[in-house]
């Protein structure tokens, strides 16, 4: 991680205080408060901390999003129980979408078993998983985020958009009890939007460990799905959709 003794120390100085302003960074620092804020695009576009209007926090657990290698084995048995749920919506001959996470991969080998399925998504490796299955496989382009296998950006943003799909299934960060669906990534977020304004049926994927959590940027809500799939029952959870 590319950074400066100076971004070392305003890291350290937020950790501490957990949110200071450009002023008072400049005054600890010794630095001017227009070299402060050049630092602080840094280390948000890094995702270490969060800009406010005037200065800057530290971010916590549910404002990060995991590294992808992280993501694949966390809750493996929970999200294998999604997917086989969440596979009795699928029929032959659908266009498939499947987002970046890693939850929506592991609906690969339950795709496989239907016919002439179409399959489209913006995670490298779900997209040669599903070719080694022989699915007839279409991977979004785009750049990737946190160097990880998922792609977005402009490119992503533009073939999300053209591609209109029978079913969506796509998980995020975090679920909160009112149905808020909210994610740390805005990158991911805005695929994810696209994604589901160009799809017919809607279907969310989440585990249990994304329970009562409130990410940065909000996606969107469950009465806006057509249903959620959980791998724990949830009674507290306020849901407008269909839970399986």
């Amino acid at each position: 991680m590319d950074l400066s003794d100076r971004q070392e120390h305003i890291l350290t100085l937020l950790r501490e205080e957990r949110y200071l302003s450009v002023e008072r960074l400049s005054a600890l620092t010794y630095t001017s408060p227009s070299s402060i804020r050049r630092d602080l695009t840094h280390l948000q576009q890094l995702r270490l901390i969060r800009r406010t209007h005037g200065g800057a926090s530290v971010l916590n657990e549910v404002d990060q999003a995991a590294p992808l290698r992280n993501r694949m084995t966390k809750n493996v048995v929970g999200k294998r129980a999604i997917a086989k749920k969440a596979s009795a919506l699928l029929r032959d001959g659908m266009t498939v979408m499947l987002d970046g996470s890693t939850t929506a991969g592991f609906l690969v080998p339950y795709i496989a078993k239907h016919k002439r399925i179409t399959l489209f998504t913006n995670n490298m490796l779900t997209a040669l998983e599903a070719i080694n299955f022989g699915i007839d496989s279409h991977c979004l382009g785009g750049s990737t985020v946190d160097r990880s296998a998922v792609l977005t950006g402009p490119i992503g943003y533009a073939s999300a958009a053209k591609i209109h799909s029978d079913i969506c299934f796509f998980s995020s960060h975090s679920l909160d009890v009112n149905g808020i669906i909210s994610d740390p990534t805005e990158e991911e977020n805005h695929i994810r939007t696209l994604m589901l304004e160009n799809t017919e049926q809607r279907i969310f994927l989440c585990d249990h460990e994304k329970f009562d959590r409130r990410s940065l940027y909000t996606l969107t809500t469950l009465d806006k799905v057509d249903a959620a799939v959980l791998d724990e029952p949830w009674d507290e959870l306020k849901s407008g959709c269909q839970v399986l």
